[in-house]
């Protein structure tokens, strides 16, 4: 099942996106562990942020 982001974490990935829209390996997994969200999804949240970019 697809787990959808909580508010708070949206916040944290979004203010993340506004400095680092590509974030390297270390940046996602620091943020996995502040979002509570495995680094494969944070990294397909950010591939999917970018793409809504464009």
């Amino acid at each position: 099942k697809r787990a959808r982001a909580t508010p708070e974490q949206l916040a944290i990935l979004e203010e993340t996106f506004k400095t680092h829209p590509s974030p390297n390996a270390h940046l996602r997994e620091l943020l996995s562990h502040k979002v509570q969200m495995s680094e494969r999804s944070v990294q397909i949240w950010f591939q999917n942020r970018r793409a809504k970019v464009k």
